[in-house]
């Protein structure tokens, strides 16, 4: 277990040692959870309401006060990431491993390591450092950029590309055939055929389960700093920008574009061939079936402004009370117009 001096631990994360700088440091923990020698991450701007019983501190300043220990941060988010980063075990890199088949015509790099039963296929190139956990399928032609880290049961299929320090997760697909049939004269589905590529910048992340399609023709391109989530989904020639976000069960149909910093809320969807400019926020369950200009914020189906979605959400939590309002109105109307006959 790795352990640090307290005073170490406060200049690895940018932050002000309080109380002894020779206590140990071994880990971080949930503040519900406290340990001996680890330290909880306290959010809040305000007081402490929690015990933290043995464990350590790390907050803003003038919160870790005696008898409590830690480390005062001005940049919370940014102590938490080197936080973690200081008890992330590295990979093992052990080399290619013997059960692992890899083409005499593959290339592979220094200091890769291909785990059990993963397969590297014709003029395969696996660039240095990359790691291939286990049952990893690399295609022919395909190549994994340097430092790329390829989960048990992920693959990337023939002439595919993975950029450089990209974390693929277990049963990814990069390159699957986009959905593309034609209907023929009897009504059967013809499949389209899918020769295109799929090409993943430098520093994208794809969650389990997700997959970028292999365009029909050209590249499905997933740009530099893409987070995808698990369960997400990519079809065919779309054009996902830089640094965008897709979380859990989102999904862009083909030929759409996502710009700059896009950020795709569960469950939500793009229809093909849309335009989302840069920096648009699409809420959860949000449907988008028409270009949106950058920066806008939507929800709903179809998607529309936020604030104008939570108007109308707002009168339709309101409908049942003014249905029983008209029926009352119409009752009273039924009753003068009874009484004016009854007069006449």
């Amino acid at each position: 277990m790795l352990a640090l001096r307290l005073d170490e631990f406060a200049s690895i994360i940018g932050g002000r040692p309080v109380g002894d700088g020779s206590i140990e440091v071994v880990g971080v923990c949930p503040p519900h959870e406290p340990a001996e020698g680890h330290v909880i991450f306290w959010r809040s701007r305000g007081p402490l309401g929690v015990s933290v019983g043995p464990a350590g501190l790390v907050a803003l300043k003038g919160l870790v006060r005696p008898p409590l220990w830690g480390v005062e941060v001005e940049d919370l988010d940014g102590a938490w990431v080197r936080a973690l980063e200081c008890f992330d075990p590295p990979l093992e890199f052990q080399g290619l491993h013997p059960t692992a088949v890899i083409h005499p015509e593959a290339s592979i790099g220094m200091g890769v390591h291909v785990g059990p039963y993963c397969v590297v296929e014709q003029g395969a190139v696996v660039e240095d450092g990359a790691w291939l956990q286990a049952f990893v399928y690399v295609g022919r032609m395909a190549r994994i950029g340097a430092g790329s880290v390829l989960q048990a049961f992920s693959v990337v299929q023939d002439r595919c590309e993975v950029g450089a320090h990209c974390r693929i997760h277990s049963c990814a697909v990069v390159g699957c055939d986009g959905f593309g049939f034609v209907e023929g004269a009897d009504g059967e589905r013809i499949k389209v055929p899918q020769i295109g590529i799929a090409v993943l910048g430098d520093r994208v992340e794809m969650g389990s389960c997700s997959t970028v399609d292999r365009a029909t023709v050209g590249a499905t391109r997933v740009m530099e700093g893409v987070k995808m989530d698990d369960h997400v989904h990519v079809a065919h020639n779309c054009e996902i920008g830089p640094n965008s976000v897709l979380v859990a069960y989102s999904g862009v149909a083909g030929s759409a574009r996502l710009g700059r910093s896009v950020v795709m809320a569960a469950q939500s969807g793009v229809r093909d061939h849309v335009t989302v400019g840069d920096r648009c926020v699409i809420a959860a369950r949000g449907g988008v079936v028409k270009d949106l200009p950058a920066g806008s914020f939507v929800s709903g189906f179809p998607a529309r402004d936020h604030r104008e979605e939570l108007r109308l959400q707002g009168l339709v939590r309101r409908l049942p009370d003014l249905l029983e309002r008209l029926k009352a109105l119409e009752a009273r109307v039924r009753d003068l117009e009874s009484r004016r006959g009854d007069g006449a």
